[in-house]
């Protein structure tokens, strides 16, 4: 190997240590997305530095061009890391896929291949002669055909890497807009000059001056690192922020046709196809009267309703004007949110303290009636000296007082149903805690309820406990077993508790769910009544007399769901 010295080796080898420390910099915080192909853009662009440098120290052409094949590994690098860099910087990470990597990739390995075989073919160099470049030689080479392939390949992808960037700096916030712009700086340099070198027009002629660039290249982007945080907050990618809203969002001209939605407004038309073009009322008919009159003036809101397969869903929905102040609306954008279940709670709390109303005016009716029985009784208990009457006195005015105090529990309960919102509940886990808070003696439980939730009141274990202590009261000895279970019935879900016991007479069947009937206070499957009513739940008995007594809760669509939880 022929030694020589080269005014342009330590120029060369700064820019060098410059890309090495940004590669240091990528690797360190590898864990950023776009961390991997900014490390490969550097590690190329050192390596062709570094390789360049060491080449204009010999005037050996054998190593000449051996140097020069180990730098174009670098040089088909960087327009492919770059556009990789911009893919992710932009948001477009889901294109980086090994298939596409594989595909871009097949140029730049081919270029490899024609330049390390270039002796054999001569079709990327078509020949090499050398030349007095400041005080040096320097192998000049004759550019071939493959050369003008590559070339153009390259210039392609910084193409396409420079649209991406200038997409995203519109409408994107002043430190983005920053970073873009440092970033198109940054990648244009190195190109102009290159272009400058391949038409010849550079400033010392035979001389690529491209690594060199690089140097200020590595300047412009630790500004933008310490400054901008560039690669560190990376921009929101718009697109994919408006698929992943889970309202939907619908956007519409002036005359009224869909220009765009996300996948949670598709899911709330029931028309087929694609609906981008077509007419906003024919799509969603339910938002035609914000469109009616010219549209919507200033933001409005509107409660609409749209069925699906069972029980109709409620949205909040939005309607506002898109365009420039001071100037002609150019279109509306309409947001959907759901409300149905805020609106389950606020129409249960809504029942619910409307009872609270009624059961307070009749409880207290009843409360008087109580005690001015009991008073009549403590007044005989004191005018009568027959002890017979005198233990019946006294027994009625226990049965009173203990109707009292139940009634007083039962009032407790009742104004529970008020006071806390209705929600999604494991069936399976309301009845464990029935049954742990009932003794059933020798009587066996079972339940085949396993990933069913019901929207009901919380008191919605009671109603459990009120079945289980019915079948343990009034099932007679003969009662053995309860059984619990679900079933679909077309929307319906239907939940059935049923006993071996004595069942329920036919005569009792109307007034069973009655206030006040039943043998005990009456009360207890009232409250049941009452606290499944709340949410739309409804509750009878089915069992044949004699043969076991049968309740069955039914719950429309909208009130069940099924998670899947075994």
């Amino acid at each position: 190997m022929i030694f020589q010295y080269s005014p342009f080796f330590f120029p060369l080898l700064l820019a060098a240590a410059v890309t090495s420390a940004l590669v240091y910099f990528g690797w360190r915080n590898r864990t950023n997305p776009v961390a991997a192909p900014f490390t490969l853009t550097m590690a190329a662009a050192t390596l062709w530095t570094a390789g360049y440098a060491v080449q204009l120290c010999s005037a050996d052409l054998s190593i000449s061009l051996f140097l020069n094949t180990i730098e174009y590994l670098g040089i088909v690098t960087i327009p492919l890391a770059w556009l990789l860099l911009v893919l992710r910087y932009t948001g477009r990470g889901q294109y980086i896929t090994l298939r596409n990597i594989t595909l871009l990739s097949i140029v730049p390995a081919l270029v490899i291949l024609f330049v390390a075989t270039n002796q054999f073919h001569h079709l990327f160099y078509s020949a090499e002669f050398p030349e007095q470049i400041s005080g040096s030689v320097v192998w000049i080479f004759v550019r071939g055909p493959l050369f003008w392939l590559h070339v153009a390949y390259s210039y392609l992808l910084l193409l396409v890497a420079l649209v991406l960037l200038a997409s995203r700096y519109s409408g994107s916030p002043s430190v983005y807009r920053r970073q873009i712009a440092l970033l198109v700086v940054a990648s244009s340099l190195p190109v102009i000059v290159n272009i400058f070198y391949i038409a010849s027009i550079d400033p010392v002629p035979g001389l690529d001056l491209t690594p060199v660039t690089f140097t200020v290249v590595g300047i412009l982007i630790a500004m933008g690192l310490f400054r901008y945080q560039l690669f560190l907050t990376l921009p929101v990618a718009y697109p994919q922020v408006f698929s992943a809203i889970s309202d939907g969002i619908i956007v519409a001209d002036t005359s009224n046709r869909i220009l765009d939605l996300n996948p949670a407004a598709r899911q709330l038309s029931h028309e087929p196809g694609e609906l981008i073009g077509r007419s906003l009322p024919a799509c969603f008919p339910q938002l035609s009267q914000f469109v009616a009159g010219g549209g919507c003036v200033t933001e409005n809101h509107q409660e609409v309703a749209i069925h699906g397969n069972g029980a109709p869903r409620y949205y909040d929905a939005v309607c506002r004007q898109l365009g420039v102040p001071g100037q002609l609306p150019t279109g509306h954008i309409f947001i959907l949110r759901d409300i149905t279940d805020r609106r389950q709670t606020l129409d249960a709390l809504a029942s619910a303290h409307r009872k609270l109303n009624l059961l307070s005016s009749v409880t207290r009716h009843d409360m008087m009636n109580k005690i001015t029985g009991l008073t009549v009784y403590l007044d005989l208990v004191k005018s009568t000296h027959d002890p017979v009457m005198h233990a019946v006195y006294l027994q009625r005015i226990d049965e009173i007082a203990r109707m009292i105090q139940e009634e007083i529990a039962f009032t407790r309960d009742y104004q529970e149903m008020g006071v806390k919102s209705p929600a999604w509940q494991d069936l399976s886990a309301c009845i464990a805690n029935a049954k742990s808070q009932v003794d059933m003696g020798c009587i066996s439980v079972t339940e085949e309820c396993a990933g069913i939730e019901l929207y009901a009141d919380p008191l919605l274990v009671k109603v459990i406990i009120n079945l289980l202590e019915n079948a343990v009261r009034h099932g007679g000895s003969q009662v053995s077993t309860v059984r619990i279970s679900c079933r679909r019935s077309g929307d319906s879900l239907n939940v059935a508790c049923e006993d071996n016991g004595s069942g329920v007479e036919e005569a009792d069947k109307s007034q069973l769910f009655s206030r006040g009937f039943g043998k005990h206070t009456g009360l207890g499957l009232f409250l049941s009544r009452e606290i499944l009513k709340s949410t739309g739940l409804t509750i009878h008995e089915d069992g044949i007399p004699g043969e076991g007594a049968r309740f069955e809760i039914t719950a429309p669509a909208g009130s069940f769901r099924c998670t899947g939880r075994t």
